[in-house]
């Protein structure tokens, strides 16, 4: 299995820990760069004389960066912290002001076992007057998902897949209903962004939204969200920061108290967005990707997926289709027949210090770049 390894791996520094991590969709180890960038800018805190188009430019450059690995334009980009702080800025302008954005229409549509931050913010609209439907996942959630859209719709959110075990929904034909029937569609990218395929800028999703510290080499506490155009004009957003406004790069003059934005984008930022080491580190894991490429990122979990069913008992453990073409290879899921054994085995990898998702009495497998052979034998070790 030598010829799996990708020469990308030397690129991280989790190699060497006596750890085999296979486990990029949970929270995926930094490259060595990135690294580096926060630990230089960290210690810059000891005299911190940042200056101020520091606060400014790293979040253009990551605007730039985001464009190229996610899809879109630079000025879509608004950094969130998260995932939820995207949506969450949807949810509040759907309370505030849901005649003028979707007008009569009360019903959100999602999918059933999608990532709870999804789900429990538009919950939270039900007593303002909304609905939501989950329809049940898995195979065939696409048509069933279609079937609900109708003159009813005022929101689809949903993740291009299941971050249990990678099943896809056709989000393009998703969003293209949603849009013929004049309902607005969220994409939760999190469990794609920096591995799948990019989303181009007249695709008809509304809003994007994704946290930047799993496929996207961030660390903990970045994540975007990326609108239309008429969209950033018509949203409010959900804080008024000093930084966001026009003429906020001249500290000489904030007293002056802008009304305009600085940008479109800007408008959406969170508080403190510029924070100086998770940019650096970020502006270091995305720069990777790019210089890995994602279609080789994307190849290489593909490879490594099909070691892994090539060595699979398959009379004992079953695994997601690989040449289903409803399924990610770079986030799947292995699981026994005989579920009594799971939470021994689980217990046997965890010994062996072999890193996986527990999932849904199955172990959710996230290759990178930094896995190659040796990681499949180990793990197929303790299963056999």
């Amino acid at each position: 299995m030598e010829d799996l390894n990708h020469p990308g791996a030397d690129l991280f520094g989790i190699h060497g820990q006596g750890r085999t991590f296979i486990n990029a969709a949970y929270m995926s180890p930094k490259p060595v760069v990135a690294l580096d960038a926060m630990e230089s800018t960290l210690r810059r805190m000891a005299s911190p004389d940042f200056g101020a188009d520091e606060f400014f430019n790293p979040l253009e450059r990551i605007r730039e960066l985001l464009a190229r690995v996610v899809g879109g334009q630079p000025g879509s980009f608004s950094l969130t912290g998260s995932a939820s702080f995207g949506m969450a800025i949807l949810a509040w302008n759907l309370r505030t002001d849901a005649d003028a954005l979707v007008g009569g229409r009360r019903r959100i549509l999602g999918v059933d076992g999608q990532f709870p931050s999804n789900v429990q913010t538009w919950k939270r609209l039900l007593e303002h007057g909304f609905e939501l439907i989950l329809v049940p996942g898995g195979a065939g959630a696409t048509e069933r998902l279609i079937q609900q859209i109708d003159g009813r719709t005022a929101l689809v959110a949903v993740a291009p897949l299941s971050w249990t075990d990678g099943v896809r929904l056709d989000v393009d034909l998703i969003c293209q209903i949603a849009a013929r029937a004049g309902a607005l569609s969220l994409l939760d990218v999190t469990q794609s962004a920096g591995v799948d395929k990019v989303i181009d800028a007249d695709h008809p999703v509304d809003l994007v939204v994704g946290a930047g510290y799993k496929w996207l080499l961030g660390p903990y506490g970045t994540g975007f969200i990326r609108m239309k155009s008429e969209l950033q004009e018509r949203l409010e957003p959900l804080e008024a920061n000093w930084k966001n406004f026009e003429g906020s790069s001249d500290f000489n003059r904030l007293n002056e108290y802008s009304d305009g934005w600085a940008s479109l984008a800007a408008k959406f930022d969170h508080g403190e967005s510029s924070a100086f080491v998770r940019l650096a580190g970020w502006q270091a894991g995305l720069e990777t990707i790019l210089n890995l490429g994602l279609e080789s990122i994307s190849d290489h979990a593909t490879d490594f997926a099909r070691t892994v069913a090539e060595g699979l008992d398959q009379s004992r453990f079953e695994m997601s289709l690989l040449e289903s073409g409803r399924q990610a290879n770079h986030l799947f899921r292995v699981a026994p027949r005989d579920s009594s054994s799971f939470e021994e085995l689980s217990a046997s990898l965890e010994a062996a210090s072999i890193s996986v998702s527990l999932r849904n009495g199955g172990w959710r497998l996230s290759p990178h770049v930094y896995n190659g052979g040796r990681d499949v034998e180990r793990f197929l070790e303790v299963l056999c």
